[in-house]
């Protein structure tokens, strides 16, 4: 009887078999063996740059076959850069296993196997080949064989040629190959080789960077370092995710660094006596033009690395270039847009600054400053050239800094005000310079560093200017009474005749904690107050008015609210102003059903890297973008913008936005059903008591939607009842948060009708400025929910008609999806079977258009439960059904291009090169197309469209 296979689980008990991340590798691997003992030759390649676990990885599996059942016998052999060059380097290591048996069928002598730089015949390479071939199939007659080469890469040319001959000729062998290669190291290898080994017939397994969850693993696990979010992404970012040199700077830094704010990480000892290493044999040339390229960052053309080298002979450059390219510490990459030099490991040019002595630093920032043509990293190497006090560059700097503040580009206001507050000998104006530069830190978004200066900030003279900074801090980091105090003492204490621009700062602040809040009289009236101090081209006037609209439409003004941003945005101009006009107008655009609209603006307000801006607003856009997203029904689009706002957000140390974004996070995944990703994100989004509205409202619907998609709908209800004392919706006061539904689906579900009778008999009483949509969709599906489960099912269904018949115009799949589950789920439960399985069946295809598994299986659960063989098409004559089925069939913009092309008789060779798009891209639109309208041929499509017209 065979042995039940065991799983291979990677050991942890000591440090060097800590492995993060390589699981899933390790249990294919595991297959492929398994596979291999039936007597099938497999070849696995394991690809990843330098320091992505390689080596760990195959010491790993190894370890589990030797200690396993069975064990294989294995073949070793190890690249080496200089053994790269001497012949048969790579095959001598692997035959040391005896006996060995040649081709011929005589023994020979390993002994006698020549090693050397000369190159070989090819009646040698192929003894040499059939040899090992001999030797491989001797050896697996009494057991599976594991033929391992580390560092493919580096192995001798001839070896690769022998191995590359023996992979092509064995068959049904219980042999498998495995190989570590790293295709940037991989130049010396012949291509025919690379080709087959990196083909479709050889199994691949590529090693991914380290994200920073696996990063917080590792660092818990391998060093007892409990790694915050911020710390982790930083960590991530600096190391673009290599675990090798993740593990280095946890081994060698002091674990204080990872509690504390850190503009840079310094190289690694390792990569520092690299790099010392190469320098040390490195031509003058090469020297001088990896310090420029260190010295400017890797984004400088070729013509400012030359003017502060010093080498303007382009030859000579290319020259030094190659050099650096051999020596493996720099390379050109080159394209249409630009050309960069790139260090091969990312700490490189950290290594190269430390080494380079102050007078050195001193002379090459003084060259850049004259060769880089913009004004703010001219003022950088200006500054990084000056090491003691300097007025004149200080006051330069200040007024650079309020050109940048006028515009909202906070950052390089920022970066000016702390160089002019270094360079300024008087201590009151500098202490003046250092308060406006923690404020300007504020609102670039870099919270991170603004707390690294609160302490230097909380040591200084009680003042409005003060109090306001450390008020806007408390703000931004999301600690409710601590900026009501804060900016209440600044704006007690301001003197508004004689400082009116702080006074108007104040205001704007106390602007911005009435929408954390969602408090829109205290919106409007700080807003107004703001906007009477402050000219309209400031940045405190322009984000405030940003905001003005918002207060309006969260006291019921909608109509007013909509021309205040159609007058703002007449005069606001395309910088980084627009970004906060964007972002406040997208907000009330998501809310008032214009989620189209919304998007785009979302869209536009993110971006910052060339018009300028804030991290802070981009960071609002992204997580709103995220929203839109999921509402839309764009949900891959979603994951991604939550994958890129994560980092950015986790090292800002931005606490206020933490729960918008990972609510959105948790449903998504809630419903995916991907419970671990769900529970994290559930967990981020948590926050502390003394939090505000727009904190604690998002954290309590990711929660619920959490235990909605499990089923538990007494862990909803705790949330929603939570939510619904906090955020009540009245005559004078409108939510932003649409939850009402969700409270009265889990009042329902937990069979307390007569609550969600009375909430939804006051909610329904509430007078309404604006027919907004999806609003009275969602308070009809909640009435039919109520009733149905009251025993009036017929009402119920009218009521589920008329919430459907409210999206009819909107493209709400998720929404729709929502509605028609409860719908069916209603229906079945009423004894009204057929209809059930109906709706039921549109809103299994919504949500597996989504993605949404998790209620994908529910309706499989419930479609099982109504006992009926339901046909594919529902009764054209119901309303409610044509209205869900309507939504079955709704294309994407390209499938609609594609759809009508070929409806047209064009080819798909024809539609590609029409729209611009590869063959096998319209044949997925096409399967998609034809499954969607439940059709399997062109022709079919062609009499649809026929029959439209």
């Amino acid at each position: 009887m065979s042995q039940s296979p065991q799983p291979i689980v990677p050991t942890h008990g000591t440090m060097h078999r800590v492995l993060i991340g390589l699981d899933p590798a390790l249990e294919r691997l595991g297959d492929l063996l398994r596979d291999t003992r039936r007597g099938r030759v497999n070849t696995v390649v394991i690809k990843g740059e330098s320091g992505m676990g390689k080596t760990s990885l195959i010491s790993e599996f190894l370890t589990h076959v030797r200690n396993g059942a069975r064990p294989p016998r294995i073949l070793r052999a190890q690249g080496d850069q200089w053994e790269a060059q001497l012949q048969l380097a790579g095959y001598s290591q692997l035959i040391m296993t005896s006996p060995v048996r040649s081709g011929k069928g005589y023994d020979i002598d390993i002994a006698q196997t020549p090693v050397g730089s000369q190159a070989l015949s090819p009646d040698r390479l192929m003894n040499h080949a059939a040899t090992l071939g001999t030797h491989l199939e001797s050896l697996q007659d009494r057991s599976p064989v594991l033929v391992v080469i580390d560092d493919a890469h580096w192995i001798d040319e001839a070896s690769l040629r022998i191995l590359s001959f023996v992979l092509r000729r064995l068959h049904a062998k219980k042999v498998m190959f495995v190989l570590a290669l790293d295709r940037k190291q991989a130049q010396g290898m012949p291509a025919t080789v690379l080709d087959q080994l990196t083909g479709h017939e050889i199994q691949q397994i590529t090693l991914e960077p380290l994200d920073p969850r696996g990063t917080q693993e590792l660092a818990r696990r391998r060093f007892n370092i409990d790694l915050s979010s911020a710390a982790s992404y930083e960590l991530v970012r600096h190391t673009r995710g290599n675990p090798q040199q993740i593990n280095e700077l946890l081994r060698e830094m002091p674990p204080d660094t990872w509690y504390s704010w850190f503009p840079d990480l310094p190289p690694s000892s390792r990569v520092r006596a690299r790099v010392g290493s190469i320098m040390a044999a490195a031509s003058e040339d090469l020297t001088q033009v990896a310090e420029a390229v260190a010295l400017l960052g890797e984004d400088s053309s070729l013509t400012e690395i030359a003017e502060v080298c010093g080498i303007t002979d382009q030859a000579r450059m290319l020259a030094a270039l190659d050099e650096g390219h051999r020596a493996d510490l720099l390379t050109l990459e080159l394209n249409q847009a630009s050309s960069q030099e790139k260090f091969f490991e990312p700490s490189a040019a950290g290594a190269i600054y430390e080494r380079m002595l102050p007078s050195r630093r001193v002379e090459l920032h003084h060259r850049a400053s004259r060769a880089v043509s913009d004004e703010s990293r001219r003022l950088g190497h200006l500054v990084s050239s000056v090491p003691s006090a300097n007025p004149e560059l200080a006051a330069r700097l200040e007024a650079f800094a309020t050109e940048q503040a006028a515009q909202g580009a906070w950052h390089d206001a920022a970066n000016a005000l702390l160089s002019a507050s270094r360079l300024t000998d008087d201590t009151r104006l500098r202490n003046n310079l250092l308060l406006r530069a923690v404020d300007a830190i504020i609102g670039s978004g870099n919270i991170a560093e603004a707390k690294a200066w609160a302490a230097a900030v909380d040591d200084m003279q009680p003042s409005a200017l003060r109090s306001s900074v450390l008020g806007y801090l408390s703000v931004v980091t999301g600690q409710n009474r601590s900026a009501e105090n804060q900016l209440g003492a600044a704006w007690r204490s301001v003197n508004i005749k004689q400082e009116p621009a702080i006074a108007g700062q104040i205001a704007q602040r106390l602007v911005l904690r009435g929408v954390a809040q969602w408090d829109g009289p205290a919106m409007i009236s700080w807003a107004e107050k703001a906007m009477s101090l402050t000219e309209p081209t400031t940045p405190a006037y322009i984000e405030t008015e940003a905001i003005y609209g918002l207060g309006l439409f969260a006291t019921g003004q909608l109509k007013e609210a909509r021309k205040a941003y159609a007058k703002a945005f007449e005069r606001c101009e395309e910088n980084a102003q627009k970004q906060r006009m964007e972002m406040g107008s997208g907000w009330l655009a998501l809310r008032t059903d214009e989620v189209e609209s919304a998007q785009a603006q979302f869209e536009s307000a993110g971006p910052t890297k060339f018009r300028g801006g804030s991290l802070r607003i981009s960071l609002w856009s992204e997580a709103w973008l995220a929203r839109t997203q999921l509402v839309l029904g764009h949900w891959d689009a979603a994951a991604a913008t939550i994958s890129r706002a994560a980092p950015q957000l986790e090292t800002a140390q931005m606490d206020m936005l933490r729960p918008l974004l990972y609510w959105t996070a948790a449903e998504l995944y809630s419903m995916r059903g991907d419970w671990q990703l769900a529970r994290h994100y559930v967990s981020l989004a948590a926050v502390p008591a003394d939090s505000f509205l727009c904190m604690s409202v998002p954290s309590l619907l990711a929660k619920a939607r959490f235990h909605e998609a499990r089923g538990d709908y007494e862990g909803s209800l705790e949330c929603m009842t939570r939510v619904a004392e906090l955020d009540p919706w009245t005559n004078t006061r409108v939510s932003f948060w649409s939850w009402q539904d969700t409270y009265v689906n889990a009042l329902v579900m937990t069979n307390k009708l007569e609550r969600a009778q009375q909430f939804l008999d006051e909610f329904e009483a509430i007078h309404r400025a604006e027919h907004i949509p999806s609003d009275q969709a969602r308070l009809k599906w909640a009435r039919g929910r109520l009733l149905a489960a009251q025993g009036d099912a017929d009402t119920a269904r009218d009521y589920f008609e008329d919430a459907l018949h409210e999206l009819r115009t909107l493209n709400r799949p998720y929404l729709h999806a929502r509605i028609s589950f409860a719908f069916g789920q209603s229906m079945r439960r009423a004894g009204k079977r057929r209809l059930a399985s109906s709706v039921l069946r549109a809103a299994r295809d919504l949500y597996e258009m989504l993605g949404a598994h998790t209620y994908v299986q529910r309706c499989d659960r419930k479609l099982k439960a109504t006992g009926v063989d339901q046909g594919p098409g529902p009764d054209p004559a119901d309303p409610v059904l044509a209205a869900v089925q309507r939504e079955r069939v709704q294309l994407t913009p390209q499938e609609t291009a594609v759809a009508e092309l070929v409806a047209g008789g064009s080819t798909n060779k024809e539609v590609a090169s029409q729209l611009f798009i590869a063959e096998k891209t319209v044949q997925y639109h096409l399967t998609r197309i034809y499954t969607k309208f439940g059709i399997r041929s062109r022709s079919e499509l062609a009499a649809r469209y026929r029959d439209n017209e």
